[in-house]
Formats: structure tokens, sequence, C-alpha cells
């Protein structure tokens, strides 16, 4: 994409202002700051899925032991 860009720049069809990147620069300044990282919901994300894991493990033994107490009882 960026060559298609210098193409059309270079042939002329496409003009750029000459403020172009003062002006982008000054709208990206005035973006607001993005909120810092909380480490406690980074932390609280990892309990959630290690809760998650733990508990589709357990799902997945019962079931196998439903299978087995199953087949062995026929």
């Amino acid at each position: 994409m960026n060559k298609d860009l210098d193409n059309l720049l270079a042939s002329g069809l496409l003009q750029v202002a000459d403020d172009f990147t003062e002006r982008v620069m000054l709208e990206i300044n005035r973006l607001p700051q993005p909120a810092p990282r909380q480490v406690w919901r980074d932390r609280l994300e990892s309990l959630a899925m290690i809760g998650a894991v733990t508990v589709g493990i357990i799902e997945l033994f019962s079931f196998i032991f439903g299978i087995w107490t199953a087949t062995v009882a026929y």
C-alpha cells in the first residue's frame, strides 16, 4: 500500500498540503492520553483464566470417570 501511495505522490495526481504533517500532529496531540495499565486487572484476568482452566479440567475428568463407571457397570 505504501508503494501505491508513493507512486501517486510521484505522479502528481495526489497533492499534499504543506502543513499536513503539522495539522495531523496537532490533532494527535489534542487526543486524550490513554489510561495507565492497571496491574490488578492483569492479575485478575490471570486468576480468572486459571480458574476457568481448573474447572474445565475437573469437568473433563468427571466426564471420563462417568464414561468409565458406565462401561464397568455394564
